[in-house]
């Protein structure tokens, strides 16, 4: 839904036209502050994307081959999902005006907000799993083990090759006089 409908998420590489199996949601800096004071400018009472802290052109670099149109886009609909979120929650008031400014509908905006801004605690904290007969807290030992050849946590001795077989001794070479 991200990626497809909402038209939020990006991949990291798009030159590579593959589908990843990870999609990126570019950042919304804290601008809502510095466009109150009037630091930043704004367009129809949201904040200018394009005064972000981190540049258009940097995450359209990274996230869409150097296209800046769907980078504003994305941001425009994070921004407008606060700002209705906001105005629903903190003054009572729904304003479709917001929502229909970035070709959104209210309940398009309330799924976007009841996916990306509530997270349960399942959500939160991603552990991988694991055999539970050879690890028994696997919390534990996240990040603890590099890479192996495949004994677990090893001590960085490995009695095999990397390329399969047995590991050949290191032999110097004879110098010749």
């Amino acid at each position: 839904k991200m990626a497809m409908e909402w038209k939020v998420a990006f991949p990291l590489h798009p030159e590579y036209r593959t589908l990843p199996m990870v999609w990126y949601i570019p950042p919304l800096s804290p601008i809502q502050n510095a466009a109150e004071s009037g630091a930043i400018g704004t367009v129809g009472g949201m904040p200018d994307v394009r005064n972000l802290r981190i540049p258009l052109r940097y995450l359209a670099n990274m996230l869409t081959a150097g296209d800046e149109k769907p980078i504003a886009k994305a941001l425009e609909r994070m921004l407008a999902m606060r700002a209705y979120m906001r105005s629903k929650s903190v003054e009572g008031v729904i304003d479709e005006g917001i929502a229909e400014r970035v070709g959104l509908s209210g309940r398009i905006i309330e799924d976007m907000y009841r996916i990306m801004a509530l997270a349960d605690y399942e959500d939160r904290f991603v552990i991988p799993t694991t055999h539970r007969e050879q690890v028994e807290e696997a919390y534990d030992l996240r990040g603890g083990c590099g890479f192996t050849d495949g004994n677990g946590c090893s001590t960085g001795i490995s009695k095999g090759s990397l390329f399969g077989g047995s590991r050949k001794p290191l032999r110097m070479p004879e110098e010749v006089s």
